[in-house]
């Protein structure tokens, strides 16, 4: 079985050089720079929660590129039928979470079909232990 702990997790130092090098705008940098600082006490510990969430989902785009794939391509869909002129008001709510639901499962089936069963049962578990 898989985790992810406080161990395994990039430094804050590697996060915000990797977020420097992005194509953002400062804004954006100063946001995501925020989160990467945001931390939580819990049971008397401090958890570096802004490193688990990038750590989260590289994980996850790892294990299941295709669903991830999946996901952007049915945002971006809907977002370009959104885009159209006057219809776009009116299919983009309508079609844009269908197209989104079917490309994700077809990406999450093309997982499945190229992976044992096994190894995606097990999935992760996150540990807070250092």
């Amino acid at each position: 079985m898989n985790e992810i702990s406080q161990t395994n997790l990039p430094t804050r130092r590697q996060l915000h050089a990797q977020l420097d090098r992005m194509a953002l705008s400062a804004d954006a940098k100063v946001l995501m720079g925020k989160l990467l600082d945001t931390t939580a006490e819990v049971a008397g510990k401090i958890i570096e929660i802004g490193r688990q969430i990038p750590a989260f989902v590289t994980d996850m785009l790892k294990r299941f590129p295709n669903t991830g794939l999946g996901l952007v391509i049915g945002l971006t869909l809907t977002v370009v039928i959104g885009a159209i002129p006057f219809l776009g008001v009116v299919l983009g709510p309508l079609v844009g979470p269908i197209l989104t639901a079917f490309t994700v499962t077809s990406g999450a089936m093309a997982d499945m079909k190229n992976s044992s069963l096994e190894n995606r049962s097990t999935c992760f578990r996150l540990s807070w232990t250092q």
